[in-house]
């Protein structure tokens, strides 16, 4: 039996001598290093034979000695059992190395701490790259404020002068119009026609850099109180339309209800104005929960409760190829004259599912409809792991 336990010892102690991705070091008692690992040696740099016998805190940078870390994190594994920590090591040249730690406190039978474990690994590569993403997403973050504030800036110090073109342009048409040749009434509407869609233009641009995360003001939100609102703004419409609407029970998700009406006006918007002639609109709301492996698929947690809600109408509908150009700012695939817009409500709605955690993507066939696919979560963007739009693959 003995010479089997000491077969057992000297196995357990050769594999973790050869360990080169940890190093492992044993301690006395006043962490003094007792004996040393590949591992040890491959990523502090010392060979055995100069490191046993010296103080661990060596591998600590003169901040943390002076602040007496080690002996901190000694004390600590004294009196829970282990420490954890992570930070700035240095090797045997002088360069430093991010180091995972663990210090685990060794007893004897009688259950006083006799020596120390110490394991320890190279994460250098991993805070680096951490780091690199961190100042990255910094720097992404400022950029991206400086152009929320310009556009806001500029469409909202453009709009003065538009309107002055605008209204001087209405009053020579109304003090001069008779007096002028057709041809150059026929100018000064076209001025007329082109500040107010530049007005209009920057309108829009100005309420898409207004739309940004506000985590203070989510709040639950009925949907289809939100969905009652936006169909009786369109009333006259639907009436004149003849449209058909049928709507699903819609849940009750917390988010941010006035940008959820803009996304619910948005589509139910576009339905009534994307339609064929002579065919009256029909537009089905649709809602159903996901199943688990759909949220899998999606990269929801399982313990959400997330929807699929659709949109679809039976509208002149477009090309499949361009259904990602339609999300875009200002991207428009039907001619100005022929339906009015801005080209920016499909852009607007996909920046508004992604503040609340949410995708965003469409199906169509050209003369036969088009439907937009959207995901929410009950509990808001915190219940998902990722923030995306576009398809869902």
């Amino acid at each position: 039996m003995s010479e089997k336990n000491n077969t057992q010892t000297d196995w357990f102690r050769q594999m973790i001598e050869e360990v080169q991705d940890y190093a492992i070091i044993r301690l006395d008692a006043d962490g003094v290093i007792q004996n040393w690992n590949l591992g040890a040696e491959k990523i502090k740099g010392y060979p055995a034979d100069e490191i046993v016998g010296k103080h661990f805190r060596i591998f600590y940078t003169a901040e943390d000695q002076a602040s007496a870390l080690p002996e901190q994190l000694m004390n600590q594994a004294v009196t829970k059992g282990k420490a954890t920590h992570e930070g700035w090591r240095v090797r045997k040249n002088g360069n430093c190395f991010w180091g995972s730690t663990v210090i685990t406190a060794l007893h004897n039978e009688q259950g006083d701490v006799v020596s120390f474990s110490k394991v320890t690994r190279d994460l250098t590569e991993r805070k680096l790259g951490e780091d690199r993403l961190k100042e990255y997403t910094q720097k992404l973050e400022f950029h991206n404020q400086e152009l929320e504030q310009f556009t806001y800036l500029a469409s909202h110090d453009l709009q003065e002068p538009v309107r002055k073109i605008e209204t001087f342009a209405y009053r020579l048409l109304d003090k001069a119009g008779d007096e002028l040749k057709p041809e150059s009434r026929l100018y000064l509407e076209k001025i007329i026609a082109a500040t107010g869609r530049m007005g209009s233009l920057m309108k829009a641009i100005l309420n898409y850099s207004r739309l940004t995360y506000i985590e203070d003001s989510f709040v639950p939100t009925d949907l289809n109180k939100i969905l009652q609102d936006v169909l009786s703004d369109f009333d006259l419409k639907i009436h004149e339309k003849q449209a058909v609407i049928e709507a699903d029970r819609l849940p009750e998700v917390v988010g941010l209800p006035l940008y959820l009406n803009q996304l619910l006006y948005n589509l139910v918007g576009n339905a009534l104005k994307f339609t064929r002639p002579g065919i009256p609109p029909v537009i089905r709301i649709t809602c159903r929960l996901l199943n688990s492996g759909e949220k899998i698929r999606y990269g929801y947690p399982e313990r959400s409760k997330c929807y699929h809600i659709a949109v679809a109408d039976n509208g002149i509908g477009f090309s499949q190829e361009y259904a990602e150009v339609i999300f875009m700012i200002f991207q428009r695939l039907n001619a100005q004259h022929t339906y009015e817009g801005t080209g920016i409500g499909l852009a607007l709605c996909r920046k508004i599912v992604m503040i609340h955690g949410g995708r965003i993507w469409a199906s169509s066939t050209e003369g036969e409809g088009t439907t937009i696919h959207m995901l929410l979560c009950e509990s808001g963007p915190e219940e998902n792991s990722m923030m995306m739009q576009g398809w869902p693959g």
